[in-house]
Order: C-alpha cells, then structure tokens, then sequence
C-alpha cells in the first residue's frame, strides 16, 4: 500500500486551478472543482514536494537567479488570480530544456528552458503555461481520474506526503526520491490533450495581460520542435513532456492574432540571468570565458548603444574574469556599468567581489553600505553584504541586518543558515541553535529541528525570554506533528 500511495503523491507533481475569463475558447473540461484534492490539500501538498527538491539540492540557490524568476512569476500570475494561490518560482539546476508545476502554485524551470529562449517573452510563455496547469487544478483533474473511488478526498494524500516529510526516512520518502528525477522529466505524467489546448489558452492571454509577445509560445514551440532538424526534436525533454503538434501551434498563433497588447520593453535583467546562469553552471570557468570573450569580442563596455544582449554578456565576461584574476578587464566593464544601470544589483555586487577579490574588504564594505542604503531588505544585497560583514568586519552588524531581513521578508534556506553562522560569530549561541532549528523546519526535516531548538535550551547563557521563546516553538512544531499523524 505505501509504494502504491508513493506513486499517486509523486505523480502528481505537475497541474493546478483558476477559472478562466469567459472570452477565452476553451474545451470542456468539466466543474474544476469535481477535483480529488481540496485547494487546502493542494499547497500543503506542494511545500513538501518542494521541501524534498531542496534536500536533493534541485532547487537553484542564488539570490540573484532567485529573485528574478519569482518577480517574473508573480508579474504573470497576477493578472489570472485572485489570491487563490500563493505562487513558489524557482530554477531548477538542469541545463535540460523542462518546466513543471507542483499542487498549491509551486512552479519550477530548468536553467536550460532559460538559457534556450531567445527573449523573456519565450520563457515567460512557459511559465504562463505552467501557471495555467496550477490555476485550472490539473492535477486534481488527473488524480480524480487515477484514483479509486473507495478512496474520498485529499486527506489520505496529504496525511501521506506530510508523513514522509515529517519521519525523515520512512518507505514513502524513499521511494519519492527514488522516483523524483523521473518526475522531474514528467516521466509518469500525461496531461491530456485537452489540458494542453487549456493551458496554452489561458497561458496566451497571461502573457499578452503582462505585456509579453502573445505569439511567444508558438514561437518557442516551433524553434524546439525544428531547431535545423526535426529529428532532434524527440531528445528535448520540454517536447517529451509537452507534446507539441502542427495544429496546437497553429491554434496558439490564431488566439495570438486576435489579441491587442500594449507591449513591455525587452527585459535587461533576462539577459543578465542567462548569463549568471552561464557563469555558474558551465563545467569550467575557463570555458565561460572564452564563450563570453567571443560574444563580446566586437563590443566595448563604453559603446553608448549596447543591446540588452550585449550588456548581459559584458556581465559574464566581468564575472569570469574576476575569477580568472583579470581585474583589469572586469574593473573597465564594471566601473561603467554600476554607474550607467545603477538600479541593477548584479553590477553592484559583482564590483563589490572584483574588491574582495582585489583584497580590499573595507573598500568593498564601504561601497556595499552605501548601496544597501538605497534598497534596504533587499535580498540579493543583504544576503551578500552580511556575508561579506561576516567573514571580513563585523559579526554583529551582519546578524543585525539579517535578522531585520528574516523578521520582514520571508526567509529561505540560505538566509536562515547564513544568520545561523552570524549569530554564532557574535556570541549568540542559543539563538544560533534556534536559527539552525528554522533552517531544518524549511527543508521538512522535523526531527532534526526539535533537536537542534532542544540543544538551544541547555545553553548556560540563554535568557527566560529565550526559553519562553523555544518552548512556545517546540509545542507548536510538536503539535503539529500530533495533528498530521492523527490525519
């Protein structure tokens, strides 16, 4: 029985809910509430899918990548719903071209989907498709159709998935790792093709709502599906778990006509993703470099007509030669670029690591201060500068800046171990334990957790505001358990 449940929860890992504008022609699909998962199962469901890509370290970890395809999400997922969920956008560290969607509005893409578009309109189509798996409850649609009737509801789903996050090591997590990189692929999973000609309506209108190209999806289609030869087309992993044919495409083309859209400027900050992305996931930096040298070979940083393409791949070249010890090279392109795209970070930070790199921390300290000061709880720029604070000035002042972060915006992972490390440097012990508890808590390990807030408690410095504090935590993650195994 747990290997038969193991299959329904991580198969389910791709389609969600939304009730679509009446303009739109779509195929009949049915009342999307005859679901098997309850829109209060479903992000339940989805945060500890997403909890266990973290564990296996699917989940890409930069900032900077991080910051961009949730600002890009929420621009497109706000113009289809009304709160119903709260949207999760992440990258995933595959240089395979693939996106999917998890239950509750979870919306991962593989770096490659981004590096092999040619504009941000081609991969804001895939996501708006995405979105639109999620908004019109997919998921719920397929496993109703999958599951016996005997079994009613969500809860016996959801009661699994959160016990197998919360044991750690129990049969239904294990077979679900096993089993995720063949989900990842949407291996198990066949929407059908009534929920692709869905998706590909709602996710048009998303994207000409947002200002993108309307036609962008047929568009990326066709360039995966021919790309010089049509026989490569069976080896894209997007093709495989997104079937394309001549007259969906040709469907999406007519919708696109059809439609007026009052368009957004080409993105700078796509470009400057695609080429972090190439910075940090190419196998070797040298080979980066060479790849960025060529593309800018013709070009100069101080050129007062640079296309978006050409400044993104100016910030890769700084950021390779940074690494390569080529200061010189780095310091011409980013000392003209902090000041000419003053309101882009990756030209701040990147100037910031060429002074780390050159050893000067103070200077380096100093230039972030005053940056910060004008985007204060910025993620990107927090993050690095307490980083930088941490290991090259003061601890203090970096558990300081964290802990405003992580009291106003919502922390990830790395935020929570960072201010972990910090409070430790600076003689918080008991609050660093707590932190590392919270770092757990976020990746789904609960055991480990409850033992590290437990270790927090035997600390001889630790104040009675302290224990008041972890006790109240202890009893409210115990009490949670309590209720999710008595599910």
């Amino acid at each position: 029985m747990h290997k038969q449940l193991t299959f329904l929860i991580f198969s389910l890992a791709f389609f969600q809910y939304y009730t679509v504008h009446a303009e739109i022609e779509l195929p009949d699909l049915g009342n999307p509430s005859n679901t098997y998962m309850s829109k209060m199962d479903e992000p339940a469901i989805g945060r500890a899918y997403y909890r266990s890509l973290r564990q296996q370290k699917q989940v890409v970890d930069d900032p900077l990548l991080s910051e961009y395809i949730q600002n890009l999400g929420e621009t497109l997922s706000s113009k289809v719903q009304d709160g119903d969920f709260d949207f999760n956008y992440f990258f995933v560290p595959q240089t395979s071209i693939n996106a999917f969607a998890l239950p509750g509005g979870f919306i991962g893409a593989n770096i490659g989907l981004c590096l092999n578009s040619d504009n941000e309109s081609q991969f804001a189509s895939v996501l708006s498709h995405e979105i639109s798996h999620v908004t019109q409850r997919h998921i719920s649609r397929q496993v109703g159709n999958q599951v016996p009737n005997t079994i009613q509801g969500g809860l016996v789903l959801l009661g699994a998935v959160l016990l197998s996050a919360i044991s750690g090591n129990s049969e239904v997590l294990e077979a679900g790792t096993m089993l995720a990189p063949s989900i990842m692929q949407q291996g198990q999973i066949d929407f059908t093709r009534e929920m692709e000609i869905e998706a590909d309506s709602v996710g048009i209108k998303t994207l000409a709502m947002s200002g993108y190209d309307p036609f962008a999806m047929a568009d990326f289609f066709n360039k995966l599906s021919t790309g010089g030869d049509p026989r490569n087309a069976a080896s894209i992993e997007f093709l495989r778990t997104h079937p394309t044919s001549v007259n969906r495409s040709a469907a999406a083309k007519k919708q696109a006509r059809r439609i007026t859209v009052k368009r957004i400027n080409d993105s700078l900050v796509f470009e400057l993703t695609k080429a972090r992305i190439r910075f940090l996931y190419t196998n070797s930096i040298e080979k980066s470099h060479s790849y960025f040298l060529n593309k800018t070979a013709r070009i100069k940083a101080s050129n007062k007509i640079l296309s978006n393409s050409d400044i993104g791949n100016l910030y890769g070249l700084a950021l390779t030669s940074i690494e390569l010890a080529n200061f010189d090279q780095a310091h011409t392109i980013l000392d003209l670029f902090v000041k000419r795209f003053q309101e882009y970070n990756h030209f701040h930070l990147a100037y910031a690591k060429l002074l780390l790199a050159k050893n000067n921390s103070e200077e380096a300290i100093s230039y972030l201060t005053s940056v910060i000061s004008l985007s204060p709880r910025n993620i990107p720029l927090t993050l690095f500068y307490s980083e930088v604070e941490l290991n090259y000035g003061s601890a203090e002042k970096a558990h300081e800046n964290l802990l405003d972060l992580f009291n106003n915006v919502a922390p990830s992972p790395t935020q929570i171990k960072l201010i972990a490390r910090a409070a430790n440097a600076s003689g918080e012990y008991a609050e660093s334990f707590s932190y590392m508890g919270e770092y757990y808590l976020s990746l789904g390990m609960f055991n480990e957790a409850i033992e590290q807030i437990k270790i927090a408690l035997t600390i001889d410095s630790i104040t009675n505001i302290q224990i008041a504090k972890f006790v109240a935590r202890l009893n409210e993650i115990e009490e949670y358990l309590e209720n999710t195994n008595k599910r």
